[in-house]
């Protein structure tokens, strides 16, 4: 009966007005976590630097986020998404902030989440999924053309499409700016500039490796392509190009 009701819920209420009933239910949550320090091995998240520069990092994964983040800022941020941070920030707020993300070429990041996770991922968490989900994948090329799927991309926010971050339900860009991880160091100073902070671009959590474009096969394009569709579309994706930006405001 309870599993019934929450996905009645589910189905009535958008995320974003569960999110603000949550919300309203429990003020001290939203209070506390634009204020506090979670220390972590790897660095400490913090979403203090937003209101400090009055702007809204939306950290997707696997597009370099975290040097992003730790160079930017000297902190990590969640992965949080846009309407997540509308319903954190409240829409006065999040409208008034500068807010940004990168985005990476989709079979591009694929593949780079596909090797992160197999090397172990962020935490032991990671591992674990890893461990019972890709286990039995050797190699990218049966991952793609075996698991890859509408369902099981929802499994880990690892392959969550990139649109899902900064999009609304019907896929209107929510950010004031669409970084692109192919010209990252341009990126990053642009936004430095704009923000109004002095620093450089350094290297955290990276997994270099073989070039995306030496892995796939046709086949495996055409799977990508239409998995991601929405991704590719929107951020003007080729296979190995960018074909159109998006136009920032």
């Amino acid at each position: 009966m309870h599993k019934f009701i929450r996905y009645i819920y589910k189905k009535l209420l958008s995320e974003e007005t569960r999110l603000k009933i949550y919300k309203f239910r429990h003020p001290d949550h939203y209070i506390n976590l634009r204020s506090q320090i979670n220390e972590s091995p790897k660095g400490d998240f913090s979403l203090l630097p937003f209101d400090q520069h009055h702007t809204i990092f939306v950290h997707i994964t696997k597009t370099a986020g975290t040097s992003v983040a730790r160079s930017m800022f000297n902190y990590l941020p969640y992965h949080y998404t846009a309407v997540e941070y509308r319903v954190i920030y409240g829409k006065k707020t999040f409208d008034s902030y500068f807010k940004f993300a990168f985005v990476r070429n989709p079979w591009d990041r694929l593949y780079s989440s596909f090797r992160y996770l197999k090397s172990g991922g962020w935490n032991k968490e990671d591992q674990q999924w890893a461990d019972e989900n890709l286990s039995e994948y050797d190699n990218f090329k049966d991952f793609v053309l075996t698991w890859l799927s509408q369902e099981n991309i929802k499994k880990h926010i690892h392959f969550k499409p990139q649109c899902e971050f900064v999009c609304d339900n019907n896929n209107n860009i929510l950010v004031d700016y669409i970084a692109y991880f192919e010209s990252l160091n341009d990126e990053f100073n642009i936004i430095s500039k704009k923000l109004g902070i002095d620093s450089e671009l350094g290297s955290f959590n990276m997994n270099p490796g073989d070039s995306y474009k030496e892995v796939y096969n046709d086949e495996m394009i055409k799977v990508v392509r239409e998995i991601y569709g929405n991704d590719i579309n929107i951020f003007g994706y080729d296979f190995d190009k960018i074909i159109h930006r998006v136009e920032n405001k």
